[in-house]
């Protein structure tokens, strides 16, 4: 059996952040990722759709969900001792905020509509940017960062990468990690073990190796709220550059394709450039349930008013940026984020580390819920903190 002092399982935001830290380091790592590398701007071919009551959209690939997310890089005070990850994370990500120059004409007019937008943070090169609307799937012009480039950066520092290998469990010998049996039969020793496959893939790994976990997920659930204003264009503009952060609830800006087919199911005439969005996203209460074969996740009625209460409010916004009121829709409930699922299973997420020395989780999973925001750099800095503590301790 092949031995590396760390295997790393996952390479999204997380464990491609855990395998650089250590690779750099000097330490033996191999990075282990069930989905494959897909072609620069057909990223969104890994998205895998799980039907719950609320729908969960996950992308199984090199770099995880990173490489179809909107290029979001919000902080978050889920955790605490984070500033100087979070700092580290901001430098190497390039995070500005979203430039007003680079918004469209529909998101300008929006932003006019209240003093109470906050710009987001995006890890977007803007000298490269070309504002297509192309972000949720895959850059194609390489502006948006993704961890792909911390995969890219781990492997130059020697960490060995393995696609197409899905992990079945972690092996366990006189309660201390050992390594991982990969699907197939293959199995990799080491020091220690980093689960890193998100909030659905690592609790079941955790259950496969006889571990409590799969309890409090969360999913940050949003609806898109949009109609038509014709000849907007906003579907090429840069997704959610700016929001509107309320108790329980945000609203940004958010093109959705699904829109159009809602239109034309109600008999309205439309085209991709006639459709204006709203997201409201809502910090959903951390009621679902991952086990080895099926995801629960459903609206609690907390969860309901939290929606209602931001839909009232982004047909508001539209309508008096000037969509036909009579065409306002909404797109079914879907979560983007899931989280929360190991947070029971490890010692908090300062301290990741599962009843089995020498595993640790770092990734969404890991995080308390709710949380109602893009997580991506907050699951950095949590990594980030972590290999520090790796290296201090193994």
């Amino acid at each position: 059996m092949t031995e590396f002092d760390f295997i790393v399982v996952g390479s999204g935001a997380g464990g491609a952040t855990v395998a650089k830290a250590l690779s750099e380091a000097g330490r033996r790592v191999l990075l282990l990722e069930k989905g494959g590398m897909m072609k620069p701007g057909g990223e969104s071919k890994a998205y895998s759709v799980i039907r719950s009551g609320v729908e969960i959209w996950l992308a199984e690939c090199l770099g995880g969900t990173t490489v179809v997310t909107m290029g979001n890089a919000v902080r978050s005070s889920v955790s605490r001792g984070l500033e100087p990850f979070f700092e580290e994370a901001e430098r190497e990500l390039g995070v500005v905020p979203m430039p007003l120059e680079k918004m469209g004409k529909t998101s300008r007019e929006m932003l006019s509509l209240s003093g109470e937008w906050v710009r987001m943070p995006k890890c977007i090169d803007f000298l490269k940017c070309r504002s297509c609307g192309s972000c949720a799937y895959g850059c194609p012009h390489g502006a948006k960062w993704s961890s792909l480039r911390y995969v890219e950066e781990a492997e130059r520092a020697g960490c060995r990468v393995m696609t197409g290998s899905g992990v079945r469990r972690v092996l366990v010998e006189n309660g201390r990690a050992k390594g991982v049996e990969v699907e197939g039969g293959r199995s990799f020793g080491s020091r220690a073990v980093v689960l890193a496959a998100g909030a659905i893939e690592s609790p079941r790994i955790l259950l496969r190796s006889g571990i409590s976990a799969g309890r409090g997920l969360f999913v940050d659930t949003f609806v898109t709220v949009g109609g038509l204003k014709r000849g907007a264009g906003f579907n090429r503009e840069v997704g959610m550059p700016f929001y509107l952060k309320r108790e329980g609830y945000l609203i940004s800006p958010h093109y959705s394709s699904l829109l159009l087919g809602l239109m034309k199911c109600r008999g309205i005439a439309a085209s991709p450039q006639d459709i204006v969005g709203l997201m409201v996203k809502i910090s959903d209460d951390p009621s679902g349930v991952v086990t080895e074969d099926s995801v629960i996740k459903l609206s609690t009625g907390s969860d309901l008013r939290k929606l209602e209460e931001g839909r009232r409010e982004a047909k508001m916004l539209l309508e008096r940026m000037g969509v036909d009121g009579s065409t306002i829709a909404e797109v079914h409930p879907r979560g983007a984020h899931p989280g929360g699922s190991c947070s029971s299973a490890v010692r908090s997420a300062e301290d990741p580390e599962t009843e089995v020395e020498g595993l640790f989780v770092s990734d969404a999973s890991v995080l308390p819920g709710p949380f109602g925001l893009p997580p991506m750099l907050t699951i950095i800095a949590v990594s980030k903190r972590l290999a520090s503590m790796l290296l201090n301790k193994c």
